[in-house]
């Protein structure tokens, strides 16, 4: 009989697209939950230093994964602006849908779930964490295309492969932004709008030998930045080629069909300055993939008021074909003020 059960609650799980896996992986105590509770409550700044010094994490970060299964509680309680996404998220959607246009969601999974043995020693990489895939599911359900980047990190990091998260600063790493462009690309590529429109573009692209990268991220203490270790990280750049190297591409056609909307991870080495360099980016190496120009939309903090600089006429809309949302899981969460277009056009 109990064996029945079983076959029967596989077999329901099956039916609704939720990995079985996943939910009995979700059901077990998890340890990172309750470690990053404690932590953030007794902080009382926005950077937690992790067990291993070297490794800073952000405090918001640590609050979303404190939430556990976020998407089964009342989000009045779990979530800073009170709201759902899924429906913003969906209406969004729907909006895209009636011009032709498909939206694709990349969230970007907390550090501490990739790296959780930096932040305590209680945790290896081999423990199980909550992870957002019943959300994301949910998404997909709904008519949106995720691509989820977690799995992928993971088995880069079990695999002792390359740093996929920066150690002080709240961003992924230089090779994390290239995967993402990766995925990116082999979602649309085989689509005959891509070729079609990379045969009109006169951008010759092309990318650098790896270069080294030191930088100080922006979790490091004003006043322990001067003394402290920066850490090196590789990087490739992608752009034009030219006399002198590569030059940068501004991402910046607002007749491409395709538009990239998101919080600083579309900023993350590509905007240079405390975003650390430039034209190694996810949008750069996106671009650099598909052979043209893409639009982006960014804003930082919260990609969800980067949509006011998609408000606009249908001239802007003609040609469109996919909008990508980048952003850092944890808004699911933690964003204040989920901005909701009215209507597209405008």
């Amino acid at each position: 009989m109990r064996i029945t059960s079983l076959i029967f609650v596989v077999f329901v799980h099956l039916m609704s697209g939720v990995s079985f896996a996943d939910e009995l992986i979700n059901q077990e105590v998890n340890l990172l939950q309750s470690i990053a509770d404690e932590s953030e409550k007794g902080a009382d700044g926005r950077v937690i230093v992790g067990d291993d010094s070297n490794w800073l994490f952000l405090r918001s970060e640590l609050s979303h994964v404190a939430k556990g299964r976020f998407w089964e509680k009342n989000w009045k309680d779990v979530s800073v602006s009170g709201e759902d996404p899924l429906p913003i998220f969906l209406s969004l959607n729907d909006k895209l849908k009636s011009l032709g246009v498909q939206f694709i969601y990349v969230p970007v999974p907390p550090k501490v779930c990739i790296y959780p043995d930096k932040f305590t020693k209680k945790i290896s990489t081999k423990d199980k964490t909550v992870n957002a895939v019943p959300f994301l599911d949910k998404l997909r359900m709904g008519g949106i295309k995720v691509i989820d980047i977690e799995p992928l990190l993971m088995k880069e990091r079990r695999s002792n492969g390359s740093q996929s998260y920066c150690m002080t600063d709240s961003h992924p790493s230089p090779w994390t932004c290239e995967l993402i462009a990766e995925q990116i690309a082999q979602e649309i590529s085989g689509s005959d709008w891509v070729n079609a429109f990379a045969k009109t573009s006169k951008l010759k692209f092309g990318r650098s030998e790896p270069l080294k990268l030191s930088i100080k991220g922006d979790l490091i203490p004003d006043k322990s930045r001067d003394d402290w270790k920066a850490e090196s990280l590789d990087v490739v750049r992608a752009g034009i080629i030219s006399g002198v190297g590569i030059e940068a591409v501004s991402p910046d056609d607002s007749k491409s069909p395709v538009i990239i909307l998101g919080d600083s991870h579309t900023l993350i080495f590509h905007e240079g300055g405390d975003m650390l360099m430039t034209r190694a980016g996810a949008v750069d190496h996106l671009q650099e993939k598909i052979g043209f120009k893409v639009f982006l939309a960014a804003s930082r903090g919260s990609s969800s008021q980067a949509l006011r600089q998609i408000y606009k006429g249908p001239e802007f809309w003609e040609g469109k074909k996919v909008l990508v949302w980048i952003s850092s899981v944890r808004e699911l969460t933690q964003e204040r003020r989920w901005l909701k277009l009215p209507r597209l056009p405008r």
